[in-house]
């Protein structure tokens, strides 16, 4: 299980709020969230649909939220290094 932060691109000095577990990571409001994806993962962006055409690319995979104020259940992921050899592989 690693923490990623979904950047809400909303300026911290715009706004100089922060609720539940936000944070100001480079300027922005940032908000965490924990998911079982390798550390080196990029967050792409979330949903409560877990089987979207994007679920498919053999770089990206999809993995549930945990501890986050996100209202999303499903985060997708980038993961570099992944070919499709190593997709072919992983399907049979």
């Amino acid at each position: 299980m690693n923490t990623f932060y979904f950047d809400t691109g909303v300026s911290y000095a715009n706004y100089p709020y922060l609720f539940g577990r936000q944070i100001c990571k480079g300027g922005t409001k940032q908000i965490p969230l924990d998911a079982d994806a390798p550390a080196n993962a990029t967050l792409l962006f979330m949903c409560d649909d877990p089987n979207l055409p994007e679920s498919k690319c053999p770089n990206v995979i999809v993995r549930e939220a945990f501890n986050t104020d996100m209202l999303s259940k499903y985060a997708y992921f980038s993961v570099p290094g992944t070919t499709m050899q190593k997709f072919l592989a992983t399907v049979g």
